[in-house]
């Protein structure tokens, strides 16, 4: 059966308006991902110093999300790069599968070399907030907010610190906005049996 005239006039209309309306959805996405801000009631450190803070964090908790969901032994690693971003890579244990699962991510500071904001990409161009609110380098901890208080980690040198410490950090990460019902402790049987087995070796 051939088509008329007006039939293909409005296919090729609909066709028209579908491109138009996926290139505006790409648009809306690429500078919704593009335009990362600081949260309300989050407050990035002013003295933030990037050399020291890159190397090996153990994240010893979290809000719970999508990406890292039933993840154990989770760290980050920060790499800083002769462009001036960042290398970030995350790797955590999931003891279902019994494998480990990593990925890496470029990050750019959002307001300034002293100002503890980020922006962090696996997906380019989207980009997602990270902030520090906190970090003591002497003691090797550092509490960050994401793009919204509902993502928050909580950071070490070292996979365990004692319980008073661990407690401020959390009051810490509550002062910023966060829910400190949600955090969630983060086990680091396997990253420390890893340890272990380096320093056998």
């Amino acid at each position: 059966m051939r088509r008329t005239p007006e039939a293909s006039a409005s296919s090729r209309t609909s066709s028209l308006k579908l491109a138009m309306a996926l290139t505006a959805a790409v648009s809306a996405l690429w500078y919704t991902g593009q335009r990362v801000r600081v949260p309300k009631n989050v407050r990035p450190v002013q003295d933030f110093d990037a050399e020291h803070y890159m190397g090996h964090w153990y994240e010893l908790a979290r809000i719970d999300y999508v990406f890292e969901r039933g993840l154990t032994s989770c760290t980050a690693d920060y790499r800083l790069q002769d462009d001036g971003t960042v290398q970030v890579t995350n790797r955590g244990f999931d003891p279902e599968r019994g494998q480990w699962k990593s990925a890496t991510a470029v990050a750019k500071l959002l307001s300034g070399p002293e100002v503890g904001s980020l922006k962090v990409s696996f997906f380019r161009p989207l980009y997602a907030g990270y902030h520090v609110v906190y970090v003591d380098h002497d003691a090797g901890h550092a509490v960050v907010v994401g793009d919204a208080a509902k993502y928050a980690w909580i950071l070490s040198r070292t996979p365990s610190i004692d319980e008073a410490a661990y407690t401020r950090l959390v009051a810490i990460a509550a002062s910023n906005g966060v829910d400190a019902s949600r955090l969630i402790r983060v086990p680091h049987g396997a990253a420390l049996e890893m340890v272990e087995t380096s320093k056998a070796a």
